[in-house]
């Protein structure tokens, strides 16, 4: 990643991460000139929790979490009245050190985190294996997209922790964590969570009424 101004778009429920693909419908008026501007200018999007309390001042520009993830976009699809269909890839994680703009949108000056691994080839590999192995479990139950074997170790630990269903924080702390490993411990005990609560609930799927209207 080369470029240290990029532009900013805050939301309140979504956490995005490196090596992710993101699909998003742009439809605020100031948001999509970002979108315009960064197809002239080739910018990258910022992607930032925006802080609670944000309904305050939604229109205005809400405090957001200084930790984000800088994506570029893949796909994009100019609909009518000027709205968009994008898909963002993830690059890098950020930290948004100042603002550099703030109308019609937010551009921030951002220093790359790094991405760090704290544990041997052995250990990295046991983990990805236990991940894919208890991934496949959860998607093939919840039809979540499919992670690859032949990815890098930090590609699977991203990829799993966006298709979990958890709280925006706890998305929001996996973000922030530098350590790969680590952030891979935390979204193992999620996924191993999950996947035990899939595995109950499909023990008594025979319960189930066939037609859920009637008792």
């Amino acid at each position: 990643m080369q470029q240290d101004i990029i532009a900013v778009f805050p939301l309140p429920n979504v956490v995005f991460f490196p090596e992710t693909e993101l699909p998003l419908h742009i439809f605020e008026p100031r948001y999509c000139e970002m979108i315009n501007d960064t197809m002239e200018n080739q910018q990258l999007i910022g992607m930032f929790l925006l802080q609670p309390g944000w309904q305050d001042d939604y229109y205005g520009n809400p405090p957001i979490h200084s930790i984000g993830c800088a994506g570029e976009m893949i796909q994009t699809e100019r609909l009518s009245e000027g709205k968009f269909n994008i898909v963002l890839r993830g690059v890098a994680r950020v930290r948004a050190l100042d603002i550099v703009q703030e109308y019609p949108y937010r551009k921030v000056r951002v220093h790359v985190l790094p991405e760090v691994v704290s544990r041997d080839e052995t250990r990295i590999q046991i983990m990805k294996r236990d991940l894919l192995r208890d991934f496949k479990v959860f998607a093939d139950q919840s039809g979540s997209v499919e992670i690859q074997g032949d990815w890098e170790f930090s590609r699977v630990v991203n990829g799993i922790a966006s298709c979990l269903p958890l709280d925006v924080d706890v998305k929001r702390m996996l973000l922030e964590e530098d350590d790969v490993y680590a952030r891979a411990l935390t979204v193992q005990e999620h996924l191993t969570a999950q996947v035990a609560v899939l595995k109950l609930t499909g023990r008594f799927a025979h319960l189930r009424p066939s037609d859920p209207n009637r008792n």
